[in-house]
């Protein structure tokens, strides 16, 4: 059986998620010195979520409206801070940006094929979870019935030694007063 990891990154390829250790964001300095960010990595493009890099590190997506960047761009975004338009203020055309992917016929894989794939990816990541749950619920019961296969019984609960620590105190006081006298 494939371990784990393997599994998770069969998946992620085929739904086309990819893992980095490493991003670089666009940035860019809106007129008055505030640095927005689109948080994805590449330059800004239409489609993209723009933030306000805080100086604290955190961020806050920025409102509806005209954006001028200190460069002559100016970015329009909608009420959820989406950016919608890039102009070019250096030019008097309106520059959009759009971005479509075309990969070679050689590097795609047919829909079907890739289908399956995933189908099986999926079941491998559901089998070894099975697995997992099954060995989850053995070590369950064995500490349930670790639990009940007490070696000895409480203190509090052992009438024998409570009673004889009575009987020790009272010959102890007996004694003491047929010494004095």
């Amino acid at each position: 059986m494939k371990n784990n990891l393997e599994i998770l990154k069969k998946v992620a390829d085929l739904v086309g998620f990819k893992f980095s250790s490493s991003y670089t964001f666009a940035e860019a300095e809106v007129e008055g010195g505030v640095m927005i960010t689109n948080s994805t990595e590449g330059e800004f493009v239409v489609g993209d979520t723009i933030s306000i890099k805080n100086e604290d590190g955190t961020f806050t997506i920025v409102g509806a409206g005209e954006h001028k960047l200190t460069d002559g761009r100016l970015f329009i975004t909608d009420t959820e801070g989406v950016l919608v338009e890039i102009k070019d203020m250096t030019s008097e055309e309106p520059e959009s940006e759009v971005e479509v992917e075309e990969g070679g016929e050689g590097e795609e894989m047919s829909q079907s094929t890739k289908i399956e794939e995933l189908k099986q990816a999926i079941h491998d990541v559901l089998f070894a979870f099975e697995a997992h749950t099954k060995e989850i619920e053995t070590l369950r019961a064995d500490l349930e019935s670790f639990k009940k296969t007490a070696a000895h019984q409480p203190l509090k609960e052992d009438k024998f030694v409570s009673k004889n620590f009575a009987d020790e105190r009272y010959e102890i006081i007996r004694a003491m007063k047929q010494n004095k006298k």
